[in-house]
């Protein structure tokens, strides 16, 4: 809604630019209130007159440097950088995260007027509307209210009216901020439970005269949980990806409990299924995951000093900035005891609190001797998850970096102190030493979901139905249809999304776009078209919510309208996606071409033999192919290759931006998973190319994939090819 909005009233530019732009501003707003908490925090500690109030807020160099030095650790640090230039909900979350530490911090200023208190309600109201980016913004709840509780202690209002007064609106607000949690984490007992923790609560204001403050937190919550009207109005009108189908309460409210992920407890052994078998968390898991988290730690200062894990010389930078932390936790606690509260949670609750509470399966980049299987790990890096918590370092390391300038200037001479302010040049370390990797624009992946979708999507036939299996090969490719209008002709089956009852019923409902030629791959401008008006699949509601996993109990054959046959196996697990594609196969088969992409290709039901690969996707035509190469060259269960089809997008149709410029091996695993992939048809190709004696057309092929993934067996076969006595013949499969 957000982003929507935003992008209207922005009409520049393409759509996702728009959209990264909004995360750039949201984090330099961030940037701004990190500034002005670490300047006002500095300020504290530098000088207060008899009454104390901060006589150096206005003034004090030292302050003013701090700020600084806040502003841009925080925003260069790794992760808090890559999710600025990048259309997600971090950024979001962290601007309200930091502009509610810095409405805390205003508040500590006006606490004893009316001002203070519609500070208050301004917090309730960022906690309010964090709900409707992501939950990430309400983990700053408990270090907001372990500061206000931390300067009603530590600093007491003379009034005892006004004191009694205040203590009623904490307690409103931190009661209220639970209820907050309970909502956004659709629990009908903690919302429960909350709800009459702020009505004990609210009792208690109303009994010291703060009726009005209660009546307007209440208000403003409500106002600030709209958003969820916004899924329930916006599912029913029916929108491109109507994703969980919100039209309901019921479904909103699931959407809410997030029921459609698997239930995982802190308790759990995060590689099972959640239930009576799962063995529990053990010590050895949890070390992985601190290892993780470090890991992510040592990312935030020099993530472009080298590749593998704690690299030397990123270490020296992330002791450097470690102690500069520490040092700056010390000073902050010195200067200024509610601060460091309010930070000291901040860190806890968004790193060692979260890792506890989501327990996350090992990275992608640890623990394979340990779980060896693809599916113990996850499969990206969940350093974003950790963001609120590196900065909360970054911030103390900029409180750091100052009082190392303060010690500094107090050892030398008095006429060189102003030297000391050198010292400010440690914040400017992350934004050099993390740019080559945070920034896209000139790193080979810059465009490389943008290019391999629509590489992707030129590689079915005209009115095609294209399995794919989630996320990197299918949201980049709804981007391109939906936005870009590419090959809106070609329908996509999401396999990941197709365990949902409401995805099945979308997908009967789906209705291709007509096919555009001008935008059509050169290799099909003769291609037929077919009928586009037809259901992909005939599965009734009854059927569909009726439906449950179950094995195959004897061996059998499913005939297919084009003759050819489904070959499932006694003892086969047959999962909704299995049921989706099998029906799917039955009412198109022989009516429109079908697909899958090569990332989806692993389960084939015995048709392999029988389809053909073209480009990035292996397809059942309904055209017969002439010419298809088979053998050492086919692809996944002994398909075939259609050189033409091939190697004419190849040359002709895809683009491939900066990926054969750069060095991929200092890609990320997930990316670069994603240009080994792409490099599968060109391998392909040029096997082809060889066992059809066109040796010379199989070198640049071979060339180009070893540009896109690391191949030594690749490698060897072309040095071959040249003459060159390289070890390696035609690889089988091409073994790496």
């Amino acid at each position: 809604m957000v982003a929507h909005v935003w992008a209207m009233l922005l009409p520049v530019g393409e759509y996702a630019w728009r959209l990264n732009l909004l995360s750039a501003i949201c984090s330099a707003i961030a940037a701004g209130c990190w500034f002005l908490v670490a300047y006002t925090s500095v300020a504290r500690g530098e000088a207060t007159d008899a009454s104390g109030s901060p006589i150096a807020a206005r003034r004090s160099p030292l302050a003013l440097g701090a700020g600084w030095s806040a502003a841009l650790v925080t925003a260069f640090s790794f992760t808090m950088w890559q999710n600025s230039i990048e259309t997600e909900v971090y950024a979001v979350a962290m601007m309200i995260i930091a502009l509610a530490a810095w409405t805390v911090t205003r508040w500590r200023e006006a606490r004893s007027s009316g001002h203070g208190a519609r500070l208050l309600l301004v917090i309730l109201y960022l906690g309010g509307i964090s709900i409707g980016n992501h939950l990430l913004g309400l983990l700053v709840g408990p270090a907001l209210v372990t500061a206000l509780m931390s300067a009603s202690w530590l600093g007491p209002l003379a009034d005892p009216t006004a004191r009694r007064a205040e203590q009623a609106r904490i307690a409103v607000v931190g009661t209220v901020w639970l209820l907050l949690i309970a909502l956004g984490l659709g629990s009908t007992t903690l919302t429960l439970g909350t709800a009459a923790m702020v009505a004990v609560a609210g009792l208690w204001a109303i009994g010291r005269k703060q009726l009005g403050f209660v009546a307007m937190a209440l208000l403003i919550v409500a106002i600030g949980v709209t958003p969820y009207l916004f899924i329930y109005f916006r599912a029913k009108q029916g929108p491109w990806i109507n994703e969980a189908d919100a039209s309901t309460w019921d479904a909103l409210l699931a959407v809410i409990r997030r029921a459609q992920y698997p239930v995982r407890t802190p308790l759990d052994d995060p590689t099972a299924y959640h239930g009576p078998e799962n063995t529990g968390r053990t010590l050895t898991m949890l070390g992985y995951q601190l290892a993780n988290y470090a890991q992510y730690f040592d990312w935030q200062w020099a993530r472009s000093l080298g590749d593998i894990a704690f690299a030397p010389f990123r270490l020296l930078m992330t002791l450097v900035f470690a102690s500069l932390g520490m040092r700056g936790a010390v000073a902050q606690r010195r200067d200024d005891r509610t601060g460091f509260h309010m930070t000291l949670i901040l860190f806890l609750v968004t790193g060692l609190g979260l890792l506890l509470y989501m327990n996350f399966k090992p990275g992608p980049s640890i623990g394979w001797e340990q779980w060896p299987g693809l599916d113990a790990h996850e499969v990206r890096d969940r350093d974003y998850f950790f963001v609120a918590s590196f900065v909360a370092w970054a911030f103390w390391a900029a409180l750091g970096i100052a009082d190392l300038v303060r010690a500094t200037a107090v050892r030398l001479p008095l006429a060189r102190r102003s030297m000391a302010v050198a010292v400010f040049g440690l914040a400017l370390l992350p934004a050099v030493l993390n740019a080559r990797m945070a920034t896209r624009k000139q790193t080979p992946e810059a465009t490389l979901a943008r290019d391999f979708s629509h590489a992707l999507l030129q590689s079915v036939p005209p009115g095609g139905i294209l399995f794919t299996w989630g996320d990197n090969d299918t949201f980049p490719l709804w981007y391109a249809q939906a936005v870009e209008g590419v090959r809106r002709d070609v329908t996509i089956v999401c396999l990941a999304l197709a365990e949902t009852e409401w995805y099945q019923r979308q997908l009967r409902n789906w209705k291709a776009g007509p096919l555009d030629r001008a935008n059509l791959a050169a290799v099909w401008q003769s291609a037929p078209v077919p009928d586009l008006n037809g259901p992909i699949h005939t599965i009734s509601d009854s059927a569909i919510n009726a439906f449950s996993p179950f094995l195959v109990d004897k061996s059998q054959a499913i005939q297919l309208r084009n003759g050819l046959s489904i070959e499932l196996t006694k003892g086969d697990a047959v999962y909704a996606k299995d049921m989706l594609l099998l029906q799917v196969l039955i009412t198109n088969a022989g009516v429109r071409p079908i697909a899958w992409s090569v990332t989806t290709a692993n389960k084939l039901y015995g048709l392999g033999p029988q389809l053909v690969q073209q480009g990035l996707a292996i397809v059942m035509p309904t055209v017969p192919v002439t010419g298809a190469v088979g053998g050492e060259a086919g692809g996944p269960g002994e398909t075939t290759i259609d050189l033409a089809s091939t190697t004419r997008p190849i040359n002709e149709t895809w683009k491939y931006g900066k990926l054969l410029d750069g060095r991929t091996d200092r890609l990320d695993a997930n990316i670069r998973a994603m240009s080994g992939t792409w490099a599968i048809p060109f391998v392909q190709a040029a096997v082809a190319s060889v066992m059809v004696g066109d040796t010379a057309a199989a070198i640049p092929f071979l060339e180009t994939s070893l540009k896109m993934a690391d191949q030594p067996g690749v490698a060897g076969f072309l040095a071959q090819l040249k003459g060159r006595g390289g070890a390696g013949v035609v690889p089988g499969k091409w073994a790496d």
